[in-house]
């Protein structure tokens, strides 16, 4: 039995479930009354057949439960006791009749007659996989050149010098304060539990583990001993484990460490809990969801926990990753030129000898043919008697070796929404126009990352850092507007400027965004949010619209 017969079986049952639950049990006909399938039987068949499609989704093979033959199953049995050939056949035609009732756009082609995809919920396709496609990421991540570029690539474009926070209250004395607090905030030793990073650290390393881990957690500390009491705790998501009960006290379901609402909902995290002096593994931590950021990847509404973005990409970087060191200990053993002496069996024993002993390893001692069988650039060895040598070149010309290495950075390269040149820092196939495209697709990819920083983290740290310092007294009561309670949304309005888009090419920049702003396209608030800048500041603005005139002369 395949899965896909499992599928129309289920489709089956539900038909059936859906006429007995419209016309009951007992229904009138021409030739009289006729009693349907029990309900209560075709309930049992669809819980068993889900289980079994549950079954193949998590473990990709499909297992034999027990249970009662349906009338199909019997009449098949029974032809194919007397005649095995007649039972193949009348298979073979049940499955092609389902086969043309499926979508005429997914047809069974020639080179993909044996490709039958697994489906369900996003969790039980993850979960199986989730830990061994992280440690492979985790690997490439360490050893990997391509891996690094990508996650450069993003913490300098996503990150970069960080970002810029402009409060936008009308009160200015207001808006300094809260400026002032932020930049104290954002310092090496205030934001970060450990003491160890700034933000802009806290930043990038969400951007990375987003990308190579699925996803990070941050969770909020409060110490009222500190000058700003509010602080974040980074904790990598494999340190998310459940308990062993699959409920909590509560009665909620616990995914994968995360316990969820009958709607999806996070409502705690189950952190593991270490002890450092007796190494003792304990009891995982609850941690109620209101003081955790879940920063993770997700791709499908029914997701709970992460997946590594790195996933669609992994076997192809290793693929390159392995070609490059062959491509490379081929070019070694070609670049190794070394002399072979062959001597006559009558020959004197010290027959070549004041050769070897000038041999390219500086020694003075005769060489040793195949000692380690390693070829060493620049010695010369000597056979023993009647030996000879025969060259191994190895084949392949360099430019087969570029053809595939830029075919293949392309499409990890697209894997990730990058361009080829963005990943590989190759720029000598391009000019002006196709750069600028490539930087602007690329680009709107890290505003995606910076938008997603903004509305999932950054926002919420801003408030919680106001509000944790008027409550402990780091703002003083005398200088927090007396309607803040009231109308705290109006003196927490602020916006985030992230990391802008660089010059290509100044010159035709300035040009551009000069005529913009003459035809009335552009305004100078969209220009300098480009560039990662505060569009109300004067001598800023008035130095970008002075170099355009500069260049326009």
């Amino acid at each position: 039995m395949d899965i896909e017969t499992l599928n129309q079986r289920l489709a089956d049952v539900d038909a059936a479930i859906s006429n007995v639950m419209k016309g009951g049990q007992i229904i009138q006909t021409r030739n009289g009354k006729v009693q349907q399938a029990s309900l209560s039987e075709l309930r049992a068949e669809r819980a068993a057949l889900e289980q079994q499609i549950a079954e193949f989704n998590a473990s990709g093979v499909l297992t034999n439960n027990q249970r009662n033959p349906t009338f199909a199953e019997r009449i098949d049995n029974f032809i194919g006791f007397f005649s095995p050939r007649w039972a193949f056949q009348r298979k073979a035609h049940r499955i092609a009749l389902r086969g043309a009732n499926a979508y005429e756009n997914v047809p069974t082609w020639r080179n993909s007659a044996g490709w039958y995809p697994t489906d369900g919920s996003a969790e039980a396709l993850n979960s199986p996989n989730r830990d061994l496609a992280r440690r492979k990421a985790r690997h490439l991540e360490r050893n990997s050149e391509i891996v690094n570029s990508i996650l450069n690539a993003f913490e300098r474009n996503v990150v970069g010098k960080g970002f810029n926070l402009q409060v936008r209250t009308e009160d200015q004395d207001w808006n300094n304060l809260l400026e002032e607090l932020w930049s104290e905030f954002s310092r090496p030793g205030n934001c970060d539990v450990s003491g160890k990073f700034s933000l802009n650290e806290i930043l990038r390393m969400i951007v990375r583990r987003r990308l190579v881990d699925g996803g990070i957690l941050a969770i909020k500390v409060v110490d009222n001993d500190r000058r700003i009491p509010y602080q974040i705790q980074l904790a990598e998501v494999d340190e998310l484990e459940g308990p062993a009960a699959l409920q909590s006290p509560q009665g909620n379901v616990i995914v994968g460490g995360i316990e969820v609402s009958d709607c999806g909902k996070p409502l705690s995290y189950y952190l593991r809990k270490n002890s450092f002096e007796t190494f003792v593994q304990l009891e995982p931590e609850r941690i109620e969801a209101k003081r955790v950021y879940f920063l993770a990847d997700h791709g499908r509404p029914s997701e709970v926990r992460e997946m590594t973005p790195l996933a669609r990409t992994l076997d192809k970087i290793h693929d390159l990753d392995e070609f490059f060191e062959a491509a490379v200990f081929k070019q070694k053993i070609n670049a190794a030129i070394a002399v072979w002496i062959t001597t006559a069996k009558d020959a004197g024993p010290n027959v070549g000898s004041s050769l070897v002993a000038t041999g390219g390893d500086g020694s003075g001692k005769a060489g040793k043919a195949g000692k380690g069988n390693r070829i060493v650039p620049g010695s010369i060895n000597r056979l023993k008697p009647g030996e000879d040598v025969k060259t191994l070149v190895p084949s392949g010309q360099s430019s087969e070796l570029a053809d595939y290495n830029l075919a293949m950075l392309r499409q990890i390269s697209a894997g990730h929404g990058l361009s080829y040149e963005m990943v590989s820092r190759d720029v000598s196939q391009v000019n002006y126009s196709s750069a600028r495209q490539n930087l602007l697709e690329d680009w709107k990819v890290f505003e995606q990352e910076q938008q997603f920083l903004i509305e999932h983290f950054l926002d919420f740290v801003f408030e919680d850092v106001v509000l944790s310092a008027i409550l402990s007294g780091r703002i003083p009561a005398d200088k927090v507007p007396r309607d803040f309670y009231k109308n705290t949304s109006k003196y927490l309005k602020h916006e985030f400027i992230g990391q802008g888009l660089p010059w290509i090419d100044p010159y035709k920049e300035a040009l551009a965004n000069k005529l913009m702003l003459e035809t009335g396209q552009t305004n100078l608030k969209e220009i300098f949010a480009k560039k990662g800048k505060d569009w109300e500041v004067k001598k800023l603005a008035a130095g970008i619209q002075q170099e355009g005139e500069n260049n326009a002369k």
